[in-house]
C-alpha cells in the first residue's frame, strides 16, 4: 500500500477534484449505471487528468506506474473511478476500474489514506452484485494484504496468478545516466546495438502527436499483423497506441513526449513516455516499438535513446513496466534495472449479497 503521510494528501486532492465499450458484458453494462449513482464515486474522465498529475506529483513511489495519471487512464480505457471514503477524521481515496481484459470483475489501485483495507471493503459491499469479482491489483509482493484483509473481515481473500496484466512479471526502473554511459562488462550488448545504429543511417525525430498518428498506426499494425498475443483483448494492439496519443492530444497538461526513428529514410519505430512528474525523477515508458517483432536491437535502440532524452530532460530513472511474458521480462532485465519489484493481484470473494 502507498505511504500513509503522502496517501493522505493525494486522497485529499482527489476527493475534493474529481468529478462507449464493445467488450462490456450485459451485467457491465447495467453496473456501470450503478457505479455512476453511488454518492462516493465519481467517474474519471480526460479532462480529470489533469488532477491526477497534481495530487501525484510529489509522490514518489516503488511502483512508479502507480502514481502515473497515464497509466490509469490506459488501464481504465473501459471504465476509471474515483471512490471517495469519507469520515469526520480522515478520507480515502482509491482508483477503480473495470478490468480492461476480463470481464465482469472490478479492478481495484491501492488506495491513498489513512484506511485503505476498509475503503477497500466498503466499496466492495457499497457495489454489493453477485457475479462481480473483485480484485485488487499492483499489490507489494511482499506484503500479507491478504491475510489482513481475510482475518478482520467477514470475507476470504488469496493471491492468483497475474497472466494478463502487465504486472504479470516485475517492474523494471532504470538508471538514465548509467544506461546512456554504458560502462561496464554488463553494458557490453547495449554498446555493440548502439554502434551498430550510430554507424548507420538512423534519424530521430521528435513525434508530433497531432500529425503523427497515421504513422504510429502504421507501424503498430506492421508489427501485429506478425502476432496474435493480443487477441481476445479489449482492444487491438493498435488502438491501445491510437487511445495513447489521444491521450497526448487532448490533455497536453500531461506533456506526453515520443521519438520516431527512420533508417535509411524509412520509419521503423517509436517510443512514447510520460516525463517525471513536477520534481519527481522517474519518467514512465510506455512504448517502444519497432514495426517488426525480430528487430528487437532497434527496441534496444529506441529504448536508450529515450533513456538519453529523459536524462537531458532532467530525470534520473526510466520504469519501463512490468512485463506479461517471460520474453518480454528477459528483454527488459537486459538493461540492467536499478530496482526490480515484485507485484502481485489479490482476489476477493464476499458475501452473496440478496437479489433486488
Amino acid at each position: 500500500m502507498h505511504n500513509t503521510k503522502l496517501g493522505k494528501k493525494i486522497a485529499f486532492i482527489l476527493s475534493t477534484n474529481i468529478g462507449n465499450d464493445n467488450f462490456a458484458s450485459e451485467q457491465e453494462k447495467s453496473l456501470v449505471k450503478r457505479i455512476n449513482a453511488l454518492p462516493n464515486s465519481e467517474q474519471i474522465n480526460i479532462s480529470d487528468l489533469k488532477t491526477l498529475k497534481s495530487a501525484f506529483s510529489a509522490a514518489a513511489a516503488d511502483d512508479p506506474y502507480s502514481v502515473s495519471p497515464t497509466y490509469y487512464a490506459l488501464t481504465g480505457r473501459r471504465g476509471l473511478w474515483l471512490y471517495k471514503d469519507e469520515t469526520k477524521t480522515d478520507t480515502t481515496a482509491l482508483l477503480f476500474c473495470l478490468h480492461p481484459n476480463t470481464q465482469d470483475t472490478i479492478m481495484i489501485f491501492p488506495p491513498f489514506g489513512e484506511s485503505p483495507v476498509e475503503s477497500a471493503i466498503n466499496l466492495i459491499n457499497d457495489i454489493n452484485e453477485n457475479g462481480i469479482n473483485f480484485q485488487i491489483g499492483r499489490i507489494i509482493k511482499d506484503s500479507n494484504l491478504e491475510k489482513i484483509i481475510s482475518n478482520k473481515y467477514s470475507v476470504q481473500a488469496e493471491r492468483v496468478e497475474e497472466s494478463v496484466l502487465d504486472w504479470t512479471f516485475p517492474v523494471h526502473t532504470i538508471n538514465c545516466e548509467a544506461l546512456t554511459k554504458r560502462e561496464g562488462k554488463e553494458y557490453s550488448r547495449i554498446r555493440q546495438t548502439m554502434n551498430k545504429f550510430n554507424r548507420s543511417e538512423t534519424e530521430i525525430r521528435d513525434i508530433d502527436f497531432k500529425n503523427d498518428l497515421p504513422i504510429i498506426e502504421k507501424l503498430a499494425s506492421s508489427w501485429e499483423n506478425n502476432t496474435d498475443h493480443y487477441d481476445g483483448y479489449d482492444i487491438t494492439f493498435t488502438e491501445y497506441f491510437k487511445n495513447l496519443v489521444e491521450i497526448a492530444n487532448n490533455e497536453p497538461n500531461l506533456g506526453l513526449k515520443g521519438i520516431i526513428v527512420s533508417i535509411d529514410g524509412k520509419d521503423k519505430g517509436f517510443s512514447i513516455w510520460e516525463p517525471a512528474l513536477n520534481e519527481g525523477n522517474t519518467a514512465n515508458l510506455f512504448a517502444s516499438q519497432v514495426s517488426n517483432f525480430k528487430m528487437t536491437n532497434l527496441a534496444t535502440y529506441l529504448t536508450v535513446k529515450s533513456a538519453e532524452q529523459i536524462l537531458e530532460d532532467g530525470a534520473q530513472y526510466i520504469c519501463l513496466g512490468g512485463s506479461e511474458n517471460e520474453g518480454m521480462d528477459r528483454y527488459k532485465r537486459g538493461f540492467i534495472p536499478d530496482k526490480s519489484i515484485e507485484l502481485t493481484t489479490i482476489q476477493i470473494q464476499g458475501t452473496e449479497y440478496p437479489e433486488p
